[in-house]
């Protein structure tokens, strides 16, 4: 859809696909035993990191073939070796083409887990320890044609986006609800809706990856981004080139509201409850910035009642509610659960990478 964007969205877009290229196959690591049901690394099984998808299409007794890439292109068949421990598969030190191997370095390992039902893949680091990528179980139907996969797998990425800004904001005297199809403003008070009541649709790249661009039913074109508070909305500006093939890109206009104290899910407290109780991809995370990530890394701790020597950190979640002064009551720092374990791993090595690469321009 787009050829080139602004700085800004240019900008954006590169530094979110590089730093998905190298952990995409990257997939190997710690220690997960396939359970005896059966579960498991499996032909014709497929997974998804919220950008990026892996179908798994032959085994043998010594290894998989496996084939990932985009919506917009695959990558190849590359081999996935088994190792003396069940549920851990190693990436071969052998030459490929040179799109593949940028995606998938060598000897690493990538490590299966069921984690409380979620059924997901471990990327680490060559170290054999960082992790750098998490991939989720896709439970789509049967497919014998690429394109037949990739029809399905487009739905994994909308929805991690609606995920994201799912909920209901306030902006003023008005409340944003946003749902999986529409979004509709209301007047606070209990006053009946206002008259805007809009469907939108999530605005595609030429990667044939989602971003957060949404098209209202109207045609008006919003310019999303994540804060801290909640979203802020920009007016979406087209631009057309000239040329045979007119291709149309967006840049971000002026800002048309920030919307803030939006409702969640208080069964588990705090702004970003998911990050407690589902494993989280780089494709789900990467559009925060980097100062929200750190907020969200944190606000695990802060659910297990740990203090915070940086009174930046403490005071957000104290303004957050009456949820981190009780946890403060009964501070249990050091019982995360695996899947709050493995996200805290995950953020924080997006982080780091971040740091590196402004320390490195």
């Amino acid at each position: 859809m787009e050829s080139k964007k602004s700085l800004d969205m240019k900008k954006h877009r590169l530094s979110f696909l590089w730093r998905l290229l190298p952990s995409v196959f990257v997939m190997l690591g710690v220690a997960g035993s396939v359970p005896a049901n059966g579960q498991g690394l499996k032909r014709n099984s497929y997974w998804h990191n919220g950008s990026y998808f892996v179908w798994v299409q032959e085994e043998t007794d010594t290894a998989f073939t496996t084939f990932m890439g985009t919506l917009h292109e695959g990558a190849g068949s590359q081999p996935w070796y088994k190792t003396s421990r069940q549920g851990v598969y190693l990436r071969p030190n052998q030459v490929g083409n040179a799109w593949t191997d940028t995606v998938i370095r060598f000897n690493n390992r990538i490590v299966y887990k069921n984690i409380g039902g979620q059924e997901a893949l471990l990327v680490y680091g060559r170290d054999n320890t960082s992790l750098e990528d998490i991939f989720l179980r896709y439970d789509g139907h049967p497919l014998n044609k690429w394109y037949d996969f990739a029809h399905g797998f487009d739905s994994v990425l909308v929805s991690d986006i609606r995920s994201r800004i799912m909920g209901t904001y306030h902006a003023g005297i008005l409340a944003w609800t946003f749902t999986t199809d529409s979004v509709e403003t209301y007047r606070l008070g209990g006053l009946k809706p206002s008259a805007e009541r809009y469907g939108y649709t999530v605005r595609w790249s030429e990667f044939d990856t989602p971003q957060n661009i949404l098209v209202l039913s109207d045609g008006r074109i919003i310019w999303i981004e994540q804060t801290a508070e909640g979203i802020d909305l920009y007016d979406g500006i087209s631009h057309i080139e000239a040329g045979a093939d007119s291709l149309e890109w967006i840049s971000r206009g002026e800002l048309l509201a920030h919307l803030c104290e939006y409702d969640v899910d208080q069964s588990v407290p705090g702004r970003w409850p998911e990050a407690s109780t589902t494993l989280l991809t780089r494709g789900y995370l990467e559009p925060y910035p980097t100062e929200v990530l750190r907020l969200m890394r944190n606000e695990i701790f802060a659910r297990h009642g740990r203090t915070f020597a940086d009174k930046r950190l403490a005071d957000f979640y104290y303004r957050e509610g009456q949820w981190y002064s009780n946890a403060l009551q009964h501070p249990t720092p050091d019982q995360l659960s695996e899947i709050e374990r493995l996200n805290v791993q995950l953020i924080k090595a997006i982080e780091q990478e971040r740091r590196a690469d402004t320390k490195n321009k």
